[in-house]
């Protein structure tokens, strides 16, 4: 009787800064890769087609202008959580706890086209709100501050309307995951207002859970003892780490 053979499955080798910086092959001929100093202008003018009124914090978009946006997250990328940790840490030391710190740990993607003009942006940021409330709950503006180094909000996602429907955006948050979870994320989370009822199907198909219009989720998987709900006319959706 011949031997069995047990099939190996294939690991998918861990982003490196290098990657993020230059980026992975998109949908029709775009490219997926980490904003650039000379990106900000174009993402944030394409954050306003949405028509829901976000833009890029001025302050991410300072940082990304001068290139220190996602320092943290780039130092951790292959070197381990802990390093991405310690990064953090020496920037919220350095800069303070305010929005030129929180930028380090800040993700902006953009994909652009073959002609290297964005068409796509990203951006996950601090859990601003979270952190709000984690101090009135009684926490320290230090570990309060902390929870950014394991939560992450995704502030906006747009796509220019000559390439939508193309995959991009899913493209982009399919990224965005990859990286959270390679630094040891529990939760990214997002909201939409309401009657954007697409947008429903598209975060489903994209492994999130979806909430109805003015429900929220616990965080009692993080030991957080509250929870974070949706504003009137506004559904929430999160993804966690699995087995979290």
């Amino acid at each position: 009787m011949g031997k069995r053979t047990t099939k190996k499955t294939k690991r998918t080798p861990p982003l490196s800064a290098e990657r993020l910086r230059s980026g992975w092959s998109g949908p029709a001929g775009t490219r997926i890769h980490l904003a650039r100093p000379g990106d900000a202008a174009a993402a944030d003018a394409l954050m306003t087609t949405t028509g829901d009124e976000v833009r890029i914090i001025p302050v991410l978009r300072e940082a990304i202008e001068n290139g220190t946006a996602g320092s943290a997250i780039l130092a951790g990328l292959g070197a381990g959580a802990e390093k991405f940790h310690n990064a953090a840490a020496r920037s919220f030391s350095e800069h303070g706890l305010g929005g030129e710190a929180l930028s380090t740990v800040c993700l902006v993607l953009v994909a652009t086209d073959e002609h290297d003009q964005a068409v796509g942006v990203l951006t996950a940021t601090a859990p601003g709100t979270l952190i709000q409330m984690a101090t009135t709950n009684g926490y320290t503006p230090q570990k309060a501050t902390a929870l950014s180094v394991f939560v992450a909000k995704l502030h906006g996602i747009a796509v220019a309307e000559h390439a939508r429907r193309q995959g991009i955006a899913a493209a982009m948050l399919k990224r965005a995951w990859q990286v959270y979870q390679q630094l040891g994320y529990f939760l990214l989370y997002g909201s939409y207002e309401a009657d954007r009822d697409h947008l429903r199907a598209f975060y489903t198909r994209c492994g999130y859970t979806v909430y109805a219009p003015g429900e929220g989720f616990s965080l009692e998987r993080i030991a957080l003892p509250f929870g974070l709900h949706a504003g009137p006319g506004e559904c929430m959706f999160t993804r966690w780490r699995p087995n979290h």
